[in-house]
């Protein structure tokens, strides 16, 4: 899901801006509700977890806008052209989580506070995705089997899909919580399949980017997200064996 203000390159005819408007604030709203309702289970002082969750907040607006300078294609040109830059929630979420790992390590916090962010994530992705249904931005490639999104062609409703994946993973992640199952690496589940399915769904979105080697650039970011995912997941399952084991 793109959040921008200026989505003007990919938006068809009869899409409804003030419906993307209304599900980003939602979005924005819930996934902010259940951050702060996780996170107040953190074990730390009031003033270190005000101060990560601010942290990741600044993270993900810098790190939703960044890569659009890189993009290259339609996107690269808006990001140079215009004051408000096209923006990504995988760059979002990518340096939210580099942000407060670089700053707790400054501020030798240890607490684990990964899970706080599991839900809230993954909700703001999915219920934002159902703006982009309703304004028609993110639009797949055109196909026999495809929708009508206002410019007269049929097109791959990837919005849907994506969208279906996300709440999927929402209701995973929601299970994984009431029953405290995979402690401390839940967010990064989130991360391993919404890679994989961003990077899947890549190949049916029309391309505003460039193309690196074959794939698209927010595919490359996708599977970046993808292997940060995995990497975590691995790495913390094998630190919790050896703690049980020595204990």
């Amino acid at each position: 899901m793109e959040f921008n203000l200026i989505h003007h390159h990919d938006i068809l005819g009869s899409g409804s801006r003030l419906s993307y408007q209304f599900f980003v604030i939602i979005a924005m709203l819930a996934g902010g509700w259940l951050v702060r309702e996780d996170s107040s289970k953190w074990l730390i002082t009031a003033t270190q977890r005000w101060s990560i969750l601010g942290i990741a907040f600044f993270g993900a607006l810098i790190g939703s806008a960044i890569p659009a300078f890189f993009a290259g294609g339609f996107v690269e040109q808006l990001a140079w052209s215009v004051p408000i830059t096209p923006k990504t929630v995988m760059g979002g979420i990518l340096c939210s989580f580099l942000f407060v790992a670089i700053y707790k390590k400054i501020t030798l916090i240890h607490y684990d506070t990964s899970d706080g962010f599991a839900r809230g994530a993954i909700a703001i992705m999915a219920i934002g995705r159902i703006g982009c249904i309703f304004q028609h931005c993110c639009y797949g490639k055109q196909a026999s089997w495809g929708m009508h999104f206002g410019d007269g062609l049929l097109r791959i409703p990837v919005q849907y899909f994506e969208a279906f994946g996300l709440f999927g993973i929402f209701f995973l992640i929601q299970y994984l919580h009431t029953k405290n199952l995979f402690s401390g690496r839940r967010l990064f589940i989130v991360f391993a399949l919404y890679g994989l399915l961003r990077f899947s769904l890549e190949f049916w979105r029309q391309q505003i980017a460039g193309i690196y080697f074959g794939i698209g650039f927010y595919q490359w970011i996708a599977l970046l997200i993808l292997f940060t995912g995995i990497w975590q997941i691995s790495h913390r399952s094998f630190n919790r064996k050896q703690q049980v084991e020595a204990a």
